[in-house]
């Protein structure tokens, strides 16, 4: 995970990050598991906020100050009651257990290094009660690989009451190590076409296969209870789900 990245576009995030297509998903979800949600790697509340706004009682956690402040300035505007921490999911410790813990927006991957995936999922672990579901979202490498091409491509364009932003990518992948390799470069125009700003920021992710990752979820103490390939709870296909959405429990409730 970058600091420096999340530091760099934290202003920008809101104005090129629009997607709502996961959220009744995990309304839906939240609702079912009937109690306290804990939202990990929340960024600047994307999906926080329509949970608070549909009554579900929500902690969210980021390592990000900057996105954590927008975040906090959003809760506070709206009146909501959604409790907003600093912290790195690898050394979670809140003292308390939760109902349901999510990892949205397939986050989790930008633990790139298996040692930090473990110890970032024995934490949370820690943190499941009882009963308790865990879901977390990856890239489904087969469809995720396509995409990546080495080349210059336009994200989108995304317009304010004032200025319009272009989002291009930059994508590379290294085989030996999964990793996928993202340059962002971010043109701010205003409304005569000028450009006010150009930046770049740069990330990395893992594209987890299926067998690693239920190798690693076994061996921190998880089971899974269900596998959707998308948010309409379409069964996984490998060769065409755009999404791993995993649901978990703790093995020891099996039965």
């Amino acid at each position: 995970m970058s600091k420096e990245h999340y530091a760099r576009i934290a202003d920008l995030y809101d104005m090129f990050v629009t997607t709502g297509a996961d959220v009744e998903f995990f309304i839906d979800e939240a609702r079912r598991a009937g109690g306290d949600v804990l939202e990990l790697m929340a960024g600047t509340g994307r999906l926080t906020l329509p949970l608070a706004e549909a009554g579900i009682p929500v902690t969210c956690v980021d390592f990000s100050p900057e996105m954590l402040r927008r975040l906090r300035e959003k809760i506070d505007r709206r009146g909501l009651d959604a409790e907003a921490l600093e912290m790195d999911v690898r050394a979670l410790d809140l003292g308390r257990q939760f109902a349901q813990i999510i990892i949205p927006f397939q986050a989790f991957p930008e633990l790139t290094a298996e040692a930090d995936q473990r110890q970032a999922l024995e934490r949370i672990h820690a943190h499941l009660a009882p009963g308790g579901t865990f879901i977390c979202t990856l890239h489904n490498p087969t469809v995720r690989r396509a995409s990546v091409d080495g080349q210059l491509h336009l994200a989108g364009s995304f317009e304010d009451e004032d200025n319009q932003l272009f989002v291009w990518l930059l994508q590379t992948y290294n085989a030996d190590s999964r990793l996928v390799d993202v340059l962002e470069f971010f043109e701010e125009y205003d409304s005569q076409g000028r450009m006010l700003e150009k930046r770049t920021s740069s990330l990395q992710f893992h594209l987890l296969e299926k067998a690693a990752f239920e190798r690693l979820i076994a061996e921190t103490g998880f089971e899974p209870v269900a596998l959707y390939g998308d948010y309409t709870h379409a069964p996984f296909d490998e060769a065409s789900s755009p999404f791993m959405i995993w649901v978990l429990r703790c093995a020891s409730e099996a039965g």
